[in-house]
């Protein structure tokens, strides 16, 4: 068990669950996503089904936490324990990539904040245009700075992190909370609060499906409560309801900012689709300065949550691969034991590339986050599966959570699914896959024996 210096309180917990939730996402997928792909009512179809469908995979987690000894974590002990050590490190590998890459997704998330709050005076050092995004080096510095503040905060301790996280979502929660009654106070009396024609062949088209296939990633943040688990002072049975706080907390902040970007903009959908960023262009027509610095205070505190939180639950997920011996030496220290510094080095770099990207590959960035973590989705409701068959408990719900994650997956790797991978995406994800095997075959053979079972 961790030493009590390193232990987080209930509400810390949540603030890192819900903050993992709500990220730079929730304010750019709309634009980005939601409203182009499936307007209003096509992509609230697919937030619910998508929830409901976490929810499901939740219960997964949430089942093996309750059974999970005080002194592990979960995640890598279940995969470990219910199946075997290659399948801990292939679980450890994917939701490891999903997580690095949410951390450089809020990273890009800064530059776009940046072009929309400050001059264009400030955009200095001109570098290049990379897929119709003019990348400049002072945003590349204020992005990178941000990346070095939030490892250096993580390597002072999980507590200082954490503590840092609650303040965060506090700010959040009543900038977001505002801008929904600020934008329905500020609609004209002439402009009704739904659109006239709601268009149900939004839903008939199946066009909501690319928005399903993201709903991983954008409920990734209660995937890191397992992560955290060893750390949390209070008992391990309120697990359950941190991860059901996020979840409900996720489906909130999604339908109020959909709507109210939506609303914002009329209504109007191909408006929305030409707009660079339509959440805040419609918050600014609609309310002002006011609005902007509001949505801007909500999106910093959402964006600092990302990186913060999901470089925390980095870092204890590979610090569960090292306590298991799967992680290789680049992670370790000189006695082979897990090395917080170098880890916390190592995602900074990885991370230090995404402002050199541009905004416009984010959605391949956020097409491979999606994948690492249905892989993790689906290695964990298979180790429930297992647990409960063992226990001759296993229901209809059981298999259900197993067959949700394969569909997740399916929906993200087939070539005609509207929602499949594009080859940007295929490329990164076939350079973590290298770099996974490399590391797979230099430690698995060695410690073959040494499996839990």
């Amino acid at each position: 068990m961790s030493d009590k210096t390193e232990s987080i309180s209930y509400l810390q917990a949540i603030a890192i669950s819900v903050g993992a939730i709500i990220g730079w996402g929730a304010y750019v997928m709309p634009g980005d996503l939601f409203l182009p792909q499936s307007q209003l009512l096509g992509s609230s179809v697919a937030i619910i089904i998508g929830t409901l469908a976490i929810y499901m995979v939740a219960r997964a987690y949430i089942n093996l936490l309750t059974q999970t000894p005080e002194n592990e974590s979960g995640g890598i002990y279940w995969i470990e324990k219910y199946l075997n050590r290659k399948h801990a490190y292939v679980y450890g590998w994917g939701v490891a990539i999903g997580y690095i890459s949410i951390v450089a997704l809020n990273i890009s998330a800064v530059a776009l904040l940046l072009r929309y709050l400050l001059p264009s005076s400030l955009q200095i050092g001109y570098l290049y245009t990379i897929a119709g995004w003019e990348v400049y080096a002072s945003e590349v510095f204020l992005c990178s700075a941000a990346i070095i503040l939030f490892s250096y905060i993580n390597l002072k301790g999980v507590r200082v992190g954490a503590k840092i996280q609650l303040y965060i979502a506090l700010f959040m929660i009543l900038s977001v909370s505002a801008l929904f009654f600020a934008s329905l106070w500020a609609t004209p009396t002439t402009q009704a609060f739904l659109p006239t024609d709601m268009q149900s062949s939004s839903i008939t088209s199946l066009a909501w499906l690319p928005i399903l296939a993201v709903m991983p990633w954008a409920y990734v943040g209660f995937e890191t409560t397992p992560q955290i688990s060893k750390a949390i002072s209070d008992s391990k049975t309120k697990t359950k309801s941190i991860i059901l706080i996020s979840l409900v907390a996720g489906v909130l902040f999604y339908f109020l900012i959909n709507y109210f970007t939506a609303l914002n903009m009329n209504f109007d959908y191909q408006a929305i689709k030409d707009s660079n960023w339509a959440t805040g262009e419609g918050i600014d027509n609609r309310i002002g300065s006011i609005g902007i610095w509001l949505l801007s205070i909500a999106m910093i505190g959402s964006i600092l949550s990302g990186i913060n939180g999901f470089i925390l639950s980095s870092v204890k997920l590979l610090e569960s691969m090292g306590d298991s011996s799967l992680l290789p030496s680049i992670f370790t220290d000189k006695n082979h034991r897990f090395s917080k510094t170098k880890t916390v080095m190592l995602i900074a770099l990885v991370c230090l590339f995404s402002p050199w990207l541009g905004r416009n590959y984010l959605l391949d960035i956020v097409s491979m986050a999606s994948l690492g973590i249905t892989v993790g989705f689906a290695y964990v409701t298979t180790a429930d599966l297992i647990n409960e068959r063992k226990k001759k408990q296993a229901g209809l719900l059981n298999y259900l959570s197993v067959l949700i994650s394969i569909i997740f997956i399916s929906l993200l790797l087939l070539p005609f699914s509207p929602a499949a991978l594009s080859l940007n995406a295929y490329i990164l994800l076939g350079f973590f896959i290298i770099l996974g095997a490399i590391g797979y075959k230099r430690i698995i053979p060695v410690n073959e024996g040494n499996s839990l079972q």
